[in-house]
């Protein structure tokens, strides 16, 4: 089962190490009964191929092109996908795990946002891939709340090696 508000609060506030999420733009309004709001930091759109591989040495990435907001802070978004960054940073422990769902203005405004896993032990300012349907297009606001993340408890803590430690691990948020 998701973590509830109440859960959520005291891993925000925790006595001792890092907090679950930090770098919310307004925890009064993205602490939600079931998980937090994920906010709208950047916007790419996809220049180049790809390739995914059985190894992580094989695969490559796409090139990206920032999309810029316009004086308003809106991006108009023609239909097609998108890679969004998000303002929240994540930091989760070895006993939980992160699943996201686009919100469901997002869907009715002819939107889907799609996310993987955030696996235990994951500390990073995630990306998720946004693929705007709507043939009119989508004006999508800097700091838009865009998806929900919903925190899981597992069976048990994973020990020490056992939790993420993979490419994406500190992604964007490391200096440079």
């Amino acid at each position: 089962m998701p973590l509830t508000k109440n859960e959520l609060i005291k891993y925000l506030n925790p006595l001792e190490g890092q907090p679950l999420v930090e770098n919310m733009v307004d925890p009064a309004v993205q602490v939600q009964p079931a998980g937090i709001d994920l906010s709208l930091q950047k916007i790419f759109r996809f220049v180049s191929s790809a390739t995914v591989a059985f190894t992580q040495a094989e695969t490559h990435l796409p090139e990206y092109e920032e999309v810029p907001f316009d004086e308003k802070g809106l991006a108009l978004l023609v239909p097609g996908p998108y890679k969004l960054v998000v303002n929240e940073i994540v930091h989760l422990p070895p006993n939980l795990m992160g699943i996201a769902q686009p919100r469901s203005t997002m869907l009715r405004c002819g939107a889907t946002v799609n996310t993987a896993l955030w696996d235990p032990g994951y500390n990073g300012r995630s990306e998720l891939l946004l693929v705007v349907h709507n043939p009119q297009g989508l004006q999508l606001a800097y700091q838009a709340r865009v998806a929900q993340l919903c925190f899981y408890e597992l069976s048990s803590s994973l020990g020490e090696g056992e939790t993420y430690q993979g490419r994406y691990q500190g992604e964007n948020v490391r200096a440079g």
